[in-house]
């Protein structure tokens, strides 16, 4: 019993310890290390996520944050804000002034005030320091939760501090996110925005939700909840209701600035951006987009009319493929007819990406060894009506002897196989043809979101979505006059 009393009060000491010296003042990120941690995590994100190439709408957001900053608690503080080519509602910060915001969101959005309150949002999370205060919470928690499992000695006991800290944390969180809401609120009122743009806000990714839940079942599949911007805050909160009207009693705003956000709004690419997906690293893409192939790193390939031509880094072997007319022949009649080759090795019927062929070793001129020098691995696929002839051959080496180095090391025949195996027919467009793009129209009197879905031919939700976008979701109409936005 003595020992549990002496723990607890070694426990209380260090508790004391850490609020008389203001744990949170001494752990506090610099912004030197802000700057820098801010910095890293930015070139890994551009990295993974590609940033929005349309320099319309990159300056538009860059300009109102800029705005924003200006009218914020820091005005000399540096912002770097960027439009992330990415499908998904969401906006984000990260220390060191770097605020994102995902594409996607502004689909959802229908003014300039609107777009305003998420960036001043997340400009108040950085100005009030709130991933210095989260990590200075969470460095608390492990501090106590490390001290009491060493005190006595059982980590289940450490573990049950840490989970409740962890918990205490989360509260925390929404406490967070009250705080940008209203100093978020302050900024937009001080900009010359309508604070009431922060609760119109929260709608359309509730809206977006019930959508999805309501597609998913109909699919039979499990719901997908929303869980990223404004994720916890209700809409009839009374705290963020009053910190809204709190911030409304200094400069009256009146101008949500519709007509600004419509211009440059317009031909915003809707959904997954076909036309700005990054091309892959060693793959093959052909000009006519009607195909694509892999290849080992350090191989180089060039289409020549219908001849394409690889060649391995240190040059010692080749891969050509030879684009020929569709006969009546089956597969190894074909080899054998057309290419005029009477006898090939391993020989054996091939399929790659549904595409029927045959494949086999076309041994070195006098020898009968499959893996003598000069021999040659040959594949064909017939793919509509042309064949795709593949010959990878060694210059002074045999087909399976090593080649390359590292983790992918291989045989040359392994590395010519893999090129063949990886071949696939493209759309010709990849999804391009069928991009959707925001379009604004002024609405006649007979039409409906229905009828607009259908002549468009927008698919089964055609007019959930084009409800979703306008902020009439889940059974508003458009009025005689009004400018919505279309998919096109």
């Amino acid at each position: 019993m003595e020992h549990i009393v002496r723990y607890c009060h070694i426990l209380m000491i260090i508790l004391a310890s850490l609020t008389s010296f203001n744990i949170a003042a001494s752990l506090a990120m610099s912004d030197k290390k802000a700057a820098k941690i801010g910095k890293e995590m930015y070139e890994k994100l551009i990295k993974e996520t590609p940033v929005y190439e349309n320099k319309k709408i990159n300056s538009y957001v860059s300009d109102i944050g800029q705005r924003l900053v200006k009218n914020s608690d820091q005005p000399n503080k540096s912002f770097t804000f960027t439009v992330l080519d990415n499908p998904q509602i969401n906006a984000f910060a990260t220390p060191g002034g770097y605020i994102y915001i995902n594409r996607g969101l502004l689909t959802y959005m229908n003014s300039e005030a609107q777009l305003a309150a998420v960036l001043a949002h997340e400009i108040a999370h950085l100005t009030e320091k709130h991933h210095s205060r989260q990590s200075n919470a969470n460095i608390g928690n492990i501090v106590v939760a490390n001290v009491v499992a060493i005190l006595t000695r059982s980590s289940d006991v450490g573990e049950a501090t840490a989970m409740w800290g962890t918990a205490a944390i989360r509260g925390y969180g929404r406490e967070m996110e009250l705080e940008a809401d209203a100093v978020g609120a302050k900024y937009l009122n001080r900009a010359g925005y309508p604070t009431s743009a922060v609760i119109n806000m929260l709608s359309q990714p509730k809206a977006h939700e019930r959508f999805t839940i309501s597609q998913a079942l109909d699919a039979g599949k499990k719901p997908r909840t929303y869980h990223g911007l404004f994720a916890t805050h209700p809409r009839g909160d009374k705290r963020l209701l009053a910190a809204v009207k709190q911030a409304d009693q200094g400069k009256k705003s009146v101008d949500a600035r519709v007509v600004p956000f419509r211009i440059a709004t317009e031909g915003l690419t809707y959904g997954v951006n076909y036309r700005g997906q990054k091309k892959q690293d060693n793959r093959f893409y052909d000009p006519d987009k009607t195909f694509t192939f892999d290849y080992p790193e350090g191989w180089e390939f060039k289409k020549t009319g219908t001849t394409i031509k690889g060649q391995s880094e240190d040059k010692s072997a080749t891969f050509i493929i030879d684009i020929q007319p569709r006969t009546e022949h089956e597969p190894p009649e074909y080899i054998k007819k057309v290419l005029n080759i009477p006898f090939i090795q391993k020989s054996e019927a091939l399929t790659v990406a549904h595409l029927n062929g045959h494949t086999g070793i076309i041994p070195a001129p006098g020898v009968s060894g499959v893996n003598q020098i000069g021999s040659k691995r040959l594949a064909i696929l017939y793919y509509g009506f042309r064949v795709f002839v593949f010959t990878g051959q060694v210059a002074n080496n045999e087909l399976n002897e090593t080649h390359g180095t590292g983790a992918g090391t291989g045989t040359y025949d392994e590395e010519f196989q893999s090129i063949i195996s990886s071949f696939r027919p493209s759309s010709g467009t990849n999804g391009a043809d069928q991009q959707l793009a925001l379009h604004y129209v002024k609405v006649r009197e007979t039409a409906t979101y229905r009828k607009l879905a259908g002549q468009l031919r927008l698919g089964v939700y055609g007019d959930d979505k084009l409800r979703l976008i306008n902020g009439h979701y889940p059974r508003g109409e458009p009025e005689a006059g009004q400018w919505i936005k279309i998919l096109r």
